[in-house]
């Protein structure tokens, strides 16, 4: 067995630390929890499952806290989970033979985050990794990096590790709040870090504040370097920025676009959905039609359904923009129990009487 401590922040969440905790108590973890401030009793909670309890003065550096916390763990091997996350299956065997065959490597867990508007997104997360080899870097949205500057890339591999993140479960007025407070932390340190990550970054927050201007702003200044399609931020960012110009009614500049990087996404169902819904706005039907098809063909995705029954919906809605309501009703069948779908195959039915 290879000893692997559990490195945690927190602050005012003692709910959901409890249900973190609550999740984790009976795997052989340390487990070390540092309080930045909290006027809740989440000091108490913690306490509950670990005397490894401490104190971290907040200075706007989500880094900065992870890596005190770590410095706490008595062993090399760090697992990382949030508070508003929490396990729903965890294989440690076969994590200790991933660690073993990955020794220099950081491993990442599977994690699944609904929102309020109904949708659901999977992504993977590097969260174990030797503190040897690694710490936290970037004072928001903080990464896993080699303590080691010249070494520019790393090996990252998958553990059977499943978080469910209830972190996008809040009202619009909770997430704008939480977006501000990231924004301005990221322009804070936007001149340390001028990468396209930190771009990426400062253009999700405003993103999701609902401000595209800004959002296509950064976006295209984080677009703006030497990207690889394979990493995961690169991906959202292309995504993103493609719905933020539909936003901004720039369907024309989206189309071009979109359609310029094509062969380097098109493995994604986000990505096709969202050239789809593209083409839909342009009044190009069956091009449309066609995006959504290979969507439901795709492995790769982010949001839940976009490769199934979002696509399929996203389908039959072209087919009934066209005068066809019968292919629209086989594609609306296709989506299982996705309420929108079921909606529109009442109204066909009842339009058919």
């Amino acid at each position: 067995m290879i000893p692997i401590s559990l490195c945690m922040i927190t602050k005012n969440e003692s709910d959901k630390l409890d249900r973190c905790l609550a999740a984790v108590k009976d795997l052989p973890l340390e487990i070390i929890v540092v309080d930045t401030g909290s006027t809740d009793n989440s000091i108490e909670v913690a306490r509950k499952y670990t005397e490894h309890v401490y104190h971290f003065d907040w200075i706007s550096d989500f880094a900065a806290a992870r890596n005190f916390s770590v410095s706490k763990a008595t062993n090399d091997w760090i697992l990382v989970l949030d508070t508003d996350e929490y396990v729903t299956s965890v294989d440690m065997e076969a994590i200790y033979k991933l660690i073993d065959e990955n020794a220099t490597g950081v491993g990442c867990l599977i994690r699944t985050s609904p929102d309020t508007v109904g949708s659901v997104t999977v992504d993977h997360v590097e969260r174990l990794f030797n503190k040897k080899f690694y710490m936290y870097k970037r004072p928001i949205h903080e990464q896993v990096l080699p303590i080691d500057e010249t070494l520019t890339a790393f090996c990252s591999f998958d553990i059977p590790l499943y978080v469910d993140h209830d972190g996008y479960f809040s009202s619009k007025e909770e997430m704008d709040l939480k977006a501000k407070r990231n924004l301005d932390i990221l322009l804070a340190s936007e001149h340390d870090y001028p990468d396209s990550y930190t771009y990426f970054q400062i253009g999700q927050s405003y993103y999701i504040m609902g401000d595209y201007e800004n959002a296509c702003r950064y976006f295209e200044k984080g677009l703006n370097f030497d990207l690889s399609p394979e990493s995961e931020f690169v991906q959202l960012m292309i995504v993103h920025y493609g719905y933020s110009l539909l936003n901004m009614d720039r369907g024309e500049d989206a189309q071009l676009f979109l359609e310029q990087v094509y062969s380097y996404f098109d493995f994604l169902a986000d990505f096709l959905m969202v050239i789809g819904t593209v083409y839909i706005r342009n009044e190009h039907y069956m091009k449309a039609a066609l995006q959504f098809i290979k969507a439901t063909q795709a492995e790769k995705f982010f949001t839940l359904g976009t490769n199934s029954f979002r696509a399929y919906y996203h389908l039959g809605a072209v087919y009934e923009m066209i005068g066809q309501p019968e292919n629209a009703l086989l594609f609306y069948e296709k989506c299982g129990a996705y309420d929108l779908a079921q909606e529109r195959i009442k109204f066909l039915k009842e339009s058919q009487k």
